[in-house]
C-alpha cells in the first residue's frame, strides 16, 4: 500500500515538473521566435524603405522615357539579403539576387505578391529536394508625389535562424528530459521521506486495532456465556422486561463480537500475518454448503436463493477464505434485497479464458448508486447507515471480501443500478 502511495506521489511530482518544463520550453521558444521575427521584420522593412529611396531617381528617369539600362548592384552579395526593382510596367530595372537555387521560386512569389505595402512577411520556399528555405520578404511602392513609379521588393534569407531555432529546441528538450529524470529520482526520494510519518502512524494504528481486537475477544466471549447462563437458569425468575433486555444484550454482544473478529482479520491481513493455505477442491461443493446454510434465512425473508452450478469445478485456493467470501457476498445480497426478491449465485469457468473462474452474486434489490460503487469496498463504508445497522451490517464485509480476492490474485467489481439490483463479480485464477 505504501509503495503504491509513494509511486503515486512520485507520479504527481513528475507530472507537475513535466507541466512546468513544458511551459518553460513553450514560453522560451515562443518568446525567442517572436523576438527574432520582430527584429528581422523591422530590419527588412527598414532596408526596403532605403532601397525605395535609392531607386526613386532611377524610376523617375524610367518614367521620363530616358534610356536606363538594367542594372546589377556592384556590391558583393552572398544571397542572404537581396532586392528587385520594377517599374510600373513590371519591367525589372535593378536587382541584387538571392542564391541561384531559389531565384525562380522567389520571382514567382514576387509576381504573385499580395502582401501589405511596406510590411514584411515570412515566406517559405520549397527546393527540388524537398528542403525548405525561409525568407522575410517585403514589397514597397515608390511614389513621386502622388504618382506610383514602381515597386521595390526586398528579401532576406533567414533559414539559418530557423535551423538555429530547431537546434535550440532540441537542446532545450534534451535538457528538460535530463531535468525530468533528475526530478523523478528526487521526487521518489522525497515521497519516501514524506510517507515515513504516515507509515509509522498507520503501523501504530494497525497494532492498536490488532491488540484491541484480540483483547476484546475474551471479555466478549465471557459476557456472551454469562448471558446464556442467566437465560438457561430455570430457577431464575425475571420479568418480561428483564428477559428482553438480556436478549437485546446478547444480540449486541454477538454483533460486537463479529465486528471485533472482522477487525482482527483485517489487521492481520494488513500485517501480513494471515496464512493462506491453498489446496485443490471443488468450489461448487463449498458453494452448495454455503447456500444451504442461508436457505433458512432466505425462506424466513421470503427470498428466492438459487445456485447455478456447472458440474465439478476445481480451484487451487484457501477453502476457508473462499467459503468466507461466498458467505459475505450472499449475506450482503440477502440483506439488501426486498421481500419476494431473488438472489442468484453463479459459478462458471470463463469462456475463452484459460484458468479463470467467475463467481457472480446477483440480486434484484435496491441497487447501489453510481457515486457509491467505488467506495463500497472501503472499510466501514455503508450507503444507508441506518438500514445497515438494522440488518447487522458493519461496513467491513466487502473490505474482507476484497482482501480475500486480491490475496488469491483475482479481481472483484460490482455492476449495479438504483432500483434494479446489483451483481458482484469475482474473477479468480483456478
Amino acid at each position: 500500500m505504501f509503495a503504491k502511495i509513494r509511486n503515486h506521489l512520485t507520479f504527481v511530482y513528475a507530472t507537475v515538473m513535466v507541466c512546468f518544463l513544458l511551459a518553460f520550453i513553450v514560453a522560451s521558444y515562443t518568446g525567442l521566435v517572436w523576438v527574432l521575427y520582430q527584429e528581422e521584420q523591422q530590419d527588412v522593412e527598414a532596408f526596403a524603405r532605403e532601397e525605395a529611396h535609392e531607386h526613386l531617381e532611377l524610376l523617375r528617369q524610367r518614367k521620363l522615357s530616358v534610356a536606363v539600362p538594367n542594372m546589377e548592384d556592384n556590391e558583393q552579395n552572398d544571397g542572404k539579403l537581396f532586392h528587385y526593382a520594377f517599374d510600373v510596367n513590371g519591367q525589372q530595372i535593378s536587382s541584387s539576387e538571392p542564391a541561384r537555387e531559389v531565384r525562380a521560386a522567389m520571382l514567382t512569389r514576387i509576381q504573385n505578391w499580395e502582401g501589405v505595402d511596406g510590411q514584411a512577411v515570412l515566406t517559405k520556399v520549397y527546393l527540388p529536394g524537398g528542403e525548405k528555405n525561409y525568407f522575410m520578404l517585403c514589397g514597397i511602392k515608390v511614389y513621386d508625389g502622388g504618382q506610383a513609379l514602381g515597386t521595390v521588393f526586398v528579401g532576406k534569407d533567414i533559414t539559418s535562424y530557423y535551423i538555429m531555432l530547431k537546434r535550440l529546441f532540441l537542446v532545450l528538450s534534451l535538457v528538460c528530459l535530463l531535468f525530468l529524470v533528475i526530478a523523478v529520482f528526487a521526487g521518489h526520494i522525497l515521497a519516501g521521506r514524506v510517507i515515513v510519518p504516515i507509515k509509522n502512524a498507520f503501523t501504530r494504528q494497525r497494532e492498536f486495532v490488532a491488540d484491541a481486537s484480540h483483547e476484546l475477544r475474551t471479555p466478549l466471549s465471557v459476557m456472551l456465556a454469562s448471558v446464556d447462563a442467566v437465560q438457561s437458569d430455570d430457577e431464575n425468575t425475571m420479568s418480561r422486561f428483564s428477559g428482553q433486555v438480556l436478549e437485546d444484550m446478547k444480540s449486541e454482544i454477538k454483533r460486537m463480537t463479529k465486528i471485533v473478529g472482522d477487525l482482527l482479520t483485517l489487521a492481520r491481513a494488513d500485517a501480513g500475518a494471515t496464512t493462506i493455505i491453498k489446496e485443490k477442491f471443488d468450489i461448487n461443493m463449498v458453494a452448495g454448503k454455503v447456500v444451504r446454510s442461508f436457505q433458512p434465512i432466505a425462506t424466513e425473508k421470503r427470498v428466492s436463493l438459487e445456485f447455478i452450478r456447472t458440474g465439478e469445478l476445481f480451484i487451487q485456493a484457501d477453502i476457508e477464505r473462499i467459503s468466507q467470501l461466498l458467505l459475505i457476498l450472499i449475506d450482503n445480497a440477502i440483506k439488501y434485497v426486498q421481500h419476494e426478491g431473488e438472489v442468484i449465485l453463479t459459478i462458471k469457468s470463463m469462456p475463452g479464458s484459460k484458468g479463470h473462474i467467475t463467481i457472480s452474486v446477483q440480486d434484484n434489490g435496491v441497487g447501489i448508486p453510481e457515486k457509491d460503487q467505488k467506495l463500497i469496498f472501503e472499510r466501514f463504508y455503508r450507503i444507508d447507515k441506518v438500514r445497515s445497522r438494522e440488518s447487522g451490517g458493519t461496513g467491513l464485509g466487502l473490505s474482507i471480501a476484497k482482501w480475500i480476492v486480491e490475496v488469491h490474485g483475482g479481481t472483484i467489481r460490482v455492476e449495479s443500478a438504483s432500483g434494479i439490483g446489483s451483481t458482484f463479480i469475482v474473477d479468480l485464477p483456478s
